[in-house]
């Protein structure tokens, strides 16, 4: 007899020794073999689990702790986009690889039942820039409220996030709605077009890859090693001062300083891509609070139209050599008499190059300048926003995503603070320049304040924050001139530094020369930003100037001075010296 196993009744069978193999084949194999097979298999498989096993202890201490938290940016690869906030024992902060693009915050793990909770995200205007928290909309929001609401404590957390667009902010906000918010604050619209949103390699990853990365990515292990790389990456960074680092995340095509301007060409359907991808990304972050059932605004906010001239420009495609020459001495002709102050010269010669090209975007910026000269404001405002949106370079807001906004607001039914036309309203012509922007974006602290007031106006109609009570234009001014006086002495010496780190990083010295005021109004203008700035004595030259060309700016100087005393700036004794504007002069010089 033979002993053999069947494979089909999984047991063994005998069969007589006839010389015949039962299998017409090869012989039947032996149990010896095969449980050798099995052991050596479950060897294998017992020593993935001893190498695996630490690596899901890690992961299972991770989640306990809530030490690391994924954030994952399908454009910038696997785990490109990592939490703004890392938990601190029972308190959030800023996590130390977002400290070059956001400021210090911090806020409890548990909120009390008296908070009223706001993030506020966007760029650097929430941010402050090119002061800090200290003197941005949500920090004046925060105290207003709180003024206002005895018995709660307002937290207002600041998510401004430098050189951030709005898909970066969708991830700032999927986490934040962790956080327990009562009121979302979405302000943003500059940055879209600030990166190089082409990402060839990532689009082109097959589904198999895509898939692999984003379950790798949601991995906390995965998360926390990054962060511990990127920690290291930032600290070998800090040998010296810096204003700003471009990071692993945000990377400004203005920071590669050899191919930053000249990356920015004419380019319709990029700019296509990146107003639909604004609109399908702020959609999607209307949805996203509506279905937290957290109450959403949403600021619109505006730029610098009077004084501040386009980045680039570009003329049209198809121009011939023969109108390009033609369109140059127009344009030439039209400077040189444009310096001579003939302003109905210049306009007729700019006139002529602009039937040659209506595209180019410093031309459109140079008749809005003459028309705005001749008090033709009207139509000088259609010229300021065609230089705007014909910005080859455009680190202002373009109308179409303005435009955006808007539609999108009125169709989800979220309610809007206009801030644009907030400050346009009280700009002469609303065309806001130097007396509400410190540069091509970013407010005066008077721009912020009135931000923050329409906020909390928006909060009280809503009745997010019921039995609000009402406060006083004096109390007001205390409360601003007391935060103002708590600020450390080198706040405002800080943030003149950071405007001219701005306007190097942006070339502006390049356009300098069409900043220059050449009218009282402009001189005026230029007194108000060096005021804001602390270049007190400046601005005292600046103001003499505009009194001496025009006395018609008297009015406008008085009203400004009404407004620094309403802002917290200047003492009320300052109205009483307005008569006679010397006396103003002595006001600013304290």
């Amino acid at each position: 007899m033979e002993m053999g196993f069947c494979p089909r009744r999984g047991d063994f069978i005998f069969a007589a020794n006839s010389g015949v193999n039962p299998s017409a084949s090869e012989p039947l194999p032996t149990a010896g073999p095969l449980r050798r097979r099995r052991r050596v298999g479950w060897f294998r498989f017992g020593a993935v689990l001893v190498g695996v096993l630490p690596l899901v202890l890690i992961e299972v201490v991770l989640r306990c702790l809530e030490v690391a938290r994924p954030g994952v940016d399908p454009l910038a690869g696997i785990g490109g986009q990592q939490p703004v906030f890392e938990r601190v024992f029972e308190r959030y902060r800023t996590a130390r690889t977002k400290e070059n693009f956001f400021g210090p915050q911090e806020f409890p793990v548990r909120k009390a039942t008296n908070v009223f909770r706001i993030f506020a995200l966007g760029g650097s205007t929430v941010y402050g820039h090119p002061y800090l928290n200290e003197t941005a909309f949500p920090k004046w929001l925060e105290l207003e409220l709180a003024a206002r609401a005895p018995g709660r404590k307002i937290e207002a957390i600041n998510c401004g996030g430098i050189s951030y667009a709005s898909y970066r902010l969708s991830f700032v906000l999927h986490e934040v709605l962790r956080y327990e918010p009562d009121l979302i604050v979405l302000a943003m619209g500059h940055n879209e077009f600030l990166e190089d949103r082409t990402y060839h390699s990532i689009k082109a990853r097959s589904p198999a890859r895509r898939w692999v990365e984003a379950r790798a990515a949601s991995l906390l292990t995965v998360q926390w090693l990054r962060q511990m790389g990127e920690i290291g990456q930032a600290d070998s960074a800090r040998g010296g001062e810096t204003e700003r680092s471009a990071g692993r995340e945000v990377d400004p095509r203005l920071d590669h300083s050899r191919a930053g301007y000249a990356s920015y060409r004419r380019d319709e359907a990029w700019r296509e891509r990146v107003i639909h991808q604004f609109d399908e990304t702020f959609r999607t972050m209307l949805v996203e609070c509506r279905a937290a059932g957290v109450p959403v605004i949403v600021t619109l906010l505006g730029s610098n139209l009077r004084d501040c001239p386009p980045f680039k420009s570009e003329h049209r495609s198809g121009l011939t050599l023969e109108q390009d020459d033609r369109w140059q001495r127009c344009f030439d002709e039209a400077t040189q008499v444009d310096h001579q102050n003939d302003l109905a010269t210049a306009l007729a010669r700019y006139r002529e190059a602009e039937a040659i090209d209506t595209r180019h975007a410093l031309l459109a910026y140079r008749i809005a300048r003459a028309l705005d000269r001749l008090g033709q404001t009207a139509e000088a405002r259609d010229y300021y926003l065609r230089a705007k949106d014909e910005d080859v370079c455009p680190l202002r807001m373009i109308d179409s995503i303005a435009r955006a906004q808007r539609r999108i607001v009125e169709e989800y039914q979220v309610p809007l603070v206009d801030a644009q036309g907030l400050l346009e309203e009280r700009s002469p012509g609303r065309l806001p320049g130097s007396d509400w922007y410190l540069d091509h974006v970013h407010p005066t602290i008077g721009g912020h304040q009135r931000i923050a007031r329409a906020l909390a106006a928006k909060v009280e109609e809503l009745n997010l924050l019921p039995a609000l009570r009402s406060e006083s234009d004096e109390q007001r001014r205390l409360g601003r001139e007391q935060h103002l006086a708590s600020l450390p002495a080198a706040y405002f010496t800080n943030g003149r530094r950071r405007v001219d780190w701005l306007e190097n990083w942006a070339r502006r010295h390049k356009l300098h020369a069409e900043t220059l005021p050449r009218e009282a109004f402009g001189f005026l203008r230029q007194g108000m930003r060096l005021f804001e700035l602390g270049e007190v004595e400046q601005a005292r030259a600046s103001f003499a100037l505009a009194l001496q060309t025009d006395a018609a700016t008297a009015p406008m100087l008085a009203a400004h001075v009404r407004e620094l005393v309403e802002q917290g700036r200047l003492q009320p004794e300052a109205l009483a010296q307005l008569p006679a504007l010397d006396g103003f002069r002595r006001a600013v010089g304290k």
